[in-house]
C-alpha cells in the first residue's frame, strides 16, 4: 500500500479463516474501492456494492491472495447484480463463493437455455 494515505479511508477490516487481515479501502483521489491485505492490493472496484461483495466473500474463504481476488472479481462481473435482487441475506455471497470454489476445482461456467438462464459447469481446457 505505497500510495499516499491522506486520500484513503479504511471502510472495513476483518480477518479471513486463515488469520490474514483484509481491508476495504476507498481511495478518494482515484474514486476506487480496493480490497487489500497489509502487504498488497488485491482488487479494485468502481462500485462500493461490488467491493463489499468481494470483501465479504474473501472474508469467508481461505487464502487472501490476488488469484482468489481475481476469481471473485470475475464472478462479480459475470453475474449481474439484478440476478440477486430476489436473494435474501448472504445468498449472493454464498453463490459467489460456490462459483469461485468450482473455478478453483478446474471448472468453468457454460451458459445455456433461453436468455442464458441456466449455467452448467464443465471442465476448463488448459
Amino acid at each position: 500500500m505505497a500510495r499516499s494515505e491522506a486520500n484513503q479511508e479504511v471502510l472495513r477490516s476483518s480477518f479471513t479463516p486463515d488469520g490474514d487481515r483484509i481491508f476495504m479501502i476507498f481511495d478518494a483521489e482515484t474514486k476506487v474501492y480496493r480490497v487489500a491485505t497489509r502487504w498488497a492490493w488485491l482488487a479494485a472496484f468502481d462500485s462500493v456494492w461490488d467491493a463489499c461483495d468481494a470483501f465479504e466473500a474473501m472474508e469467508l474463504m481461505d487464502g487472501a491472495d490476488r488469484r482468489l481476488a481475481d476469481l471473485i472479481k470475475l464472478e462479480i462481473k459475470r453475474v449481474p447484480r439484478s440476478h440477486a435482487a430476489t436473494l435474501i441475506g448472504m445468498e449472493r455471497i454464498s453463490g459467489l463463493i460456490d462459483c469461485v470454489e468450482k473455478r478453483r476445482c478446474g471448472l468453468r461456467p457454460q451458459s445455456c437455455g433461453s436468455k442464458a438462464s441456466v449455467v452448467c459447469w464443465i471442465p476448463a481446457i488448459g
